[in-house]
Parts: C-alpha cells; structure tokens; sequence
C-alpha cells in the first residue's frame, strides 16, 4: 500500500490495556469540526509515536487491545483489508475516525 504514512503511538493502560492511536500523517495536530462550537483535535500527544506504514501498522492492530484510528486514508485501508466493518466508522467534519475495543 505505498506511500501511505501514519502516526502510530502505543499506551499502556493501569488495567492492562495496549491502546493504539493512530492517524493519517498530514491530519495531525489538526482541528476537526464536530458541531457548533465544538471540535476535536487530532493532537501530538496522543496521535504522535512513529511515523509507520500500513505494514508496521497492521503489526501494531495484532498487539492492541482498543484501537482508535483517524483519517480517511488509514480507515479505507482497514476497511479494504476487514480490519474495520464498513458500517463501523463513523465520518466527523469531513474526515472518518472508528474505535475498536476487542
């Protein structure tokens, strides 16, 4: 899947939990509209580990027990490979976001 680039960060929860949270790499640090008045930032700190590819990032979904991945690019990608169900993602001031707790 060239060319394709996210930013990919891992955290340990107290309870155990391997969160993944990743995004599209140009939306970070990004706002996104929700509703008015209200809006959603794709921030450094949660979003802003490694810059991978797809591969090294299919290899970090395996590990992860709740997954939360924003961008358009990233969720066609799981969607196109059954990682994310079509009708599970939801699109947020133009730009789609799912969270997978397995």
């Amino acid at each position: 899947m060239g060319g394709h680039r996210f930013w990919a960060k891992l955290h340990h929860a107290y309870t155990g939990e391997i969160v993944l949270a990743a995004c599209d790499e140009d939306i970070l640090g990004r706002s996104i509209a929700i509703e008015d008045g209200f809006e959603a930032v794709i921030s450094e700190g949660f979003y802003m580990g490694s810059l991978v590819d797809w591969e090294q990032l299919k290899s970090m979904l395996s590990n992860a027990t709740i997954v939360n991945l924003v961008g358009n690019e990233v969720i066609d990608l799981a969607v196109r490979e059954g990682i994310v169900p079509e009708a599970a993602f939801r699109t947020i001031g133009g730009v789609k976001h799912v969270q997978i707790m397995r």
